[in-house]
Formats: C-alpha cells, structure tokens, sequence
C-alpha cells in the first residue's frame, strides 16, 4: 500500500484496522438482532449548503432527500450558527499558470474574509504538502502567509487531499464543526502516490466540502494516463463534497462567497438510512420542492470499508 502523504508531524499515524474489525463485527451483530442489513440503524450527517429565495425559511418540508435513489425521512435539519474550521490549500508549484503576485493576492483576499470565531490552516503543495501557518483564529498570522510561499516542483494534489483529510481526521471535534477546503489549483496531480478516487472517498468520509479557484489548465487539456483532466478532476471534487468552482480571476468574488456559504448558508441534516445496504457505495440527492431554492450535498456515500 502506497505511503499516505502527511503534513509536517503534527499528527502520528492512528493504526486502524482493529478497530475497523471491532466496528464491523459490532455493526454485523446489531444487524443480525434487528433483522435489518449491516449497518442500516445508524444516523448519518450531512453537511448541506442553501441557497433560497429572499426571507425564505428553509425546513425539511422543502426538499426531498434520496439515498441509493430510496426517499429518506429527514429527522434533524437546521443551519450551524458556530465557526469554521477552513484549510486553505495552495498549489505552490513552479508550473501554475498564476503569477506569484496574483497568487499572493488570491490567498489574501480568502484570509480577510474570515469571521472572529472561524479558524484557518494554510498549506502549500508541490511534492509534499507543507504546513505555512498551523489551525489559528490570529489574522495577523494568517495575512502573513502569501509572503511565505515558496514556489518550486510538481503538484501532487492528491496526496495533498490525502494529508489535509487526516488533519481534519485527527483534530478534536468540538460540538459540530463546519470543516471546508478551499484549493487554488488547475486539478492537475503530477506523481501522487494516492489515486484520484481515494482521494475523493476520503474528502467525503470526513464531510469536508471542497471548494476551488481554478487556475488556466497548464495541460491544455491533455489526457492524463489513470487520472481525470484537471478541470474534470476540479469538477469532481467539487461537486463531490458539495462545494464550488470559481475562476481564479474571480478571486475576489469567490472569496465573499465562500464566506457566505460559511456564515449563513451552512446547514446540518440528520436522517437514519432506510431500505439501503450501507455498505456499499450510495449516491445522493436532494430535490427541492420550492422554485428558486438551491442545495447542495456531497455527491455520494462511499462504501464504509472502502
């Protein structure tokens, strides 16, 4: 198995398969006195990001939620009025097709959008991820930053997905957090050891909602062996987790939205899957009853023990 990639050594690797073993054999044995399939009892949260129509208050009675294409009944769903807790994730490679003042000022422009009780992580990639400012609330730390990017190397986006993922992973959780990537990238991976879809699967395992700032596609749209073309890739991941896409010369613009979607349109809904097998992979939708209302969800659940 290819060597997970991690920032800095901030966090120790966790040996896991124990207790992946414990919790399945936990899971089999409930299902088995309850005569439902593994796993079915338990609730699942879902991170979700609404946009209504003015002076519209959103409740469970304005969508309709769908797992594995079976209707669900929604039993909690109401917005998260506390902090975020944001990694912003910076392609600091040599070949971006961004100049490194507009690449300073992109990052800029994110960090001063930040509320009193959110808190940010800023890291750099190439070949390895590499942490330029630690999880801090400090804003003075934070704008600091931009200056201390150091471009050189290739892009290995996955592994950096892969390292940013274990972080969130392996940071008390306090209460409900609001957990979200913002990535400067193309979507182009040069040599990651992790593939494309592990890295997906673990994004949407923790509930991280990735957005991203695309830069011109330094490919021009050549086909990558095992790999999805970079807009593909961006495209995916986004909608994968329930973010969005935003042109890089929008800077400014997806800035304030993402901060918007941070403060006032971050939801969390709560249901207990019926009628699936939970251990395969699922896809998800959400259908909204009401014209003008917009929601979004990550796109599926992976298999449990993928």
């Amino acid at each position: 198995m290819p060597q997970r990639a991690r920032l800095s050594s901030l966090w120790t690797p966790v040996t896991v398969s124990v207790l992946l073993a414990v919790a399945l054999i936990a899971d089999i044995a409930l299902a088995q006195s309850k005569g439902v399939p593994s796993g079915a009892r338990r609730s699942v949260t879902l991170n979700v990001i609404v946009h209504a129509p003015p002076g519209k208050q959103v409740s469970k009675d304005d969508f309709d939620l769908y797992d594995a294409n079976v209707i669900q009944e929604v039993e909690n769903f109401g917005r998260l009025d506390v902090g975020s807790r944001v990694v912003l994730l910076v392609d600091s490679s040599a070949s971006l097709k961004v100049e490194s003042t507009a690449l300073q000022k992109a990052v800029l422009e994110i960090v001063n959008e930040l509320y009193s009780d959110d808190q940010m992580m800023v890291v750099g990639y190439n070949e390895v991820p590499e942490i330029i400012e630690e999880m801090t609330p400090d804003l003075t730390k934070l704008q600091a930053t931009p200056a201390k990017l150091v471009r050189k190397g290739f892009p290995n986006l996955f592994d950096a997905l892969i390292a940013v993922s274990d972080s969130f992973a392996h940071q008390a959780k306090t209460g409900v957090e609001k957990r979200a990537i913002i990535l400067i990238s193309d979507g182009y991976d040069s040599g990651s050891k992790t593939k494309f879809d592990e890295a997906l699967n673990e994004l949407q395992d923790e509930n991280v909602v990735l957005y991203a700032l695309q830069a011109p596609d330094r490919t021009r749209g050549s086909l990558v062996r095992d790999k999805p073309k970079p807009p593909s890739a961006l495209a995916q991941l986004t909608g994968g987790t329930g973010g969005v896409i935003f042109p890089f010369e929008k800077a400014t613009d997806a800035a304030k939205s993402v901060a918007e979607d941070l403060r006032n349109n971050w939801y969390r809904l709560v249901y207990t899957p019926s009628g699936v097998n939970t251990i395969n992979t699922r896809r998800l939708l959400i259908m909204p009853r009401l014209k003008g209302l917009e929601i979004r969800t990550k796109g599926s659940h992976p298999g449990r023990y993928h």
